[in-house]
This record gives structure tokens, sequence and C-alpha cells, in this order.
């Protein structure tokens, strides 16, 4: 395949899998989703974009939403799902969503935020033209065109902080939930040295620009509720490029949408030692309990 044409369909196929949707439909299209009220249950929300949705385990079903996707793959969220006394009790995170759509989907399922115990989520990473950054560095683009997207997306991240700190605060109004931001990990392994995708100079140009990403995500957090949670050191040595990748990228087929997203072994062995670690199942199972106690009470007080 000549490299122009691999260009054209990297950077169609990334566009696809960022931007799967231009708008979310009416609150009324949402799946009914359940809610536990046993005070015995830990009831846990999964919010977030493609790497919440577990893009690249599986295969893409239908989301919630008419427009949104989903994996159906094991996933850190499946293994969340699968913990001691935990339940989801929405799943509303979305291939493609930016941060103003997350708060969207927030907005949705408020009633299941409103009892939740655990709120997980990735955000961002779509407010930035990312797909684009990566075609323009790939293999068979030029030097200008990818410092002109770098810096395109050095620029962008103030007003990401900011769009990533209102997000948060929104679902921070939601919940009392504990909020565990999750980080992205660094796409490229570059020790191995030029790749069919990408040189190695351009993979640590892009690894330092996911890098300041994840700095300004940790950054949006401050003065919230909510607690960031980095994966770079799990994803360490497993980039694209490196002996065992944990990132899909299929060259047969860079259209494929899975691309640039972590593989089921990413999201078990990367995403899910590194949440579970923020995890304490015995703190979460008593804000449960406090949380009925104080429905309870507020109820008997009303119909008293």
């Amino acid at each position: 395949m000549k490299k122009s044409r691999v260009l054209t369909l990297i950077t169609a196929g990334i566009a696809s899998a960022g931007l799967m949707v231009a708008g979310m439909a009416p609150a009324t299209a949402l799946a009914p989703t359940t809610r536990s009220d046993n005070a015995a249950v830990i009831n846990y929300v999964n919010l977030g974009d493609s790497y919440s949705a577990g893009f690249g385990s599986g295969s893409i079903k239908p989301g919630p939403f008419d427009g949104c996707f989903q994996a159906t793959g094991p996933t850190h969220v499946t293994a969340i799902d699968q913990l001691p006394g935990v339940e989801l009790t929405a799943d509303a995170a979305c291939a493609g969503f930016n941060t103003a759509q997350i708060a969207q989907a927030a907005a949705v399922v408020a009633p299941q935020l409103a009892d939740a115990d655990l709120v997980t989520l990735t955000l961002g990473g779509n407010n930035l033209q990312w797909g684009k950054t990566v075609a323009a560095c790939a293999t068979g683009s030029t030097a200008g065109a990818c410092q002109a997207m770098l810096q395109i997306g050095y620029a962008s991240m103030p007003a990401l902080r900011a769009d990533v700190r209102s997000t948060l605060k929104q679902i921070d109004a939601a919940t009392e939930a504990k909020i565990l931001v999750l980080g992205y990990p660094r796409l490229f392994t570059s020790s191995n040295g030029d790749q069919p995708l990408i040189t190695a100079k351009n993979a640590r140009a892009l690894n330092k620009l996911g890098d300041t990403l994840n700095r300004n995500i940790k950054a949006a957090t401050q003065g919230t509720d909510s607690s960031f949670v980095s994966v770079s050191g799990a994803f360490m040595n497993h980039g694209l490029g490196a002996a065992q990748s944990w990132i899909s990228f299929n060259l047969a087929n860079p259209e494929d949408p899975f691309n640039l997203h972590p593989t089921t072994t990413g999201y078990l062995y990367g995403y899910y030692p590194a949440v579970k670690r923020h995890i304490n199942l015995k703190k979460l199972a008593h804000h449960d309990r406090s949380q009925h106690e104080h429905k309870n009470s507020r109820a008997g007080h009303q119909h008293g």
C-alpha cells in the first residue's frame, strides 16, 4: 500500500473512531439502567469516551444513546463490576464523546449518580485533535504538518483543562461518590526505533503531547472531589512498537475504529490494576450504608 494511501486511511479511521457521535440524542433515548437500593451493594457508574467504552476489546455494540457505541469485550469496567458487592448501575460511556457530551450523559444518568458510591471515567482526549495529530505525524506525512498539529495541540491545553474541570464539577454536584478520572496511556514505545506507522522521533513527540494532556487533566481535577489515576507506568514499554504492545493498530486496516485504543490485555493488565489500587471496597460499602441511612432518615422525617 502506498504511503499516501496509508496516511489517508489513518486519518479517516482515526476520525471515525474519535468522532463517531455528532451529537447526543434526547434523554429519552437512554436505555433503562438498573439501580440497586440494597445497602450491601456498591453502586458503580461509568462515564467517558472510547477508553471507558472499551474500544479495542471485543466488538462494537450500540450504546445507551442513539449514535453512541461501546465495545463488548472485557475491560477495567467489567473487572470492577465483578468485584464483590459492586454493581454497575449505569454505563453511559460512548466512543467519541468530548467533555460537553460527557456532561450531557452525566445529566441523563443523574438518578444513578445520586445513588452512586463509585464513578470512573476518561475525558479530554476528544477535545484534543488527537487523531489528526497522529495522522500528521505518521509515515508519509511531512515534518511541517506534524509540527503544526503538535503546536495546535499544545495551544489547546488551557481550554481543554477548563472544559475538563467544568464537566467534573457538574459530576461532583450530582454525586457524593468517589470519582476516579483515569488518564491515557502513552501510545508509542520508541526504544525499538522507527516503525511502519511512525518514526521514533515522531513517536517521542506524540508521547510528550500525551504526557501534557494527562498533566492538564490531572490539574483539572484540582478543586473538585475527583482523583486522577495515571496509567502511564502500567503501560510502560507496551505502546505501539513494543515487543508486547497493549495498543491496537491494524496495519491491514487503518480504518479500524479500534486503532489507537488499548487491547483487552491493556485494559485488564494496564488500566484495571491502576484503578484497582484506588478502590477500597470496605470504605465504599461504608459510604453506601451511610447514604442509605441518610436517605431512610430523611424519608422518615418527611413522613412524620
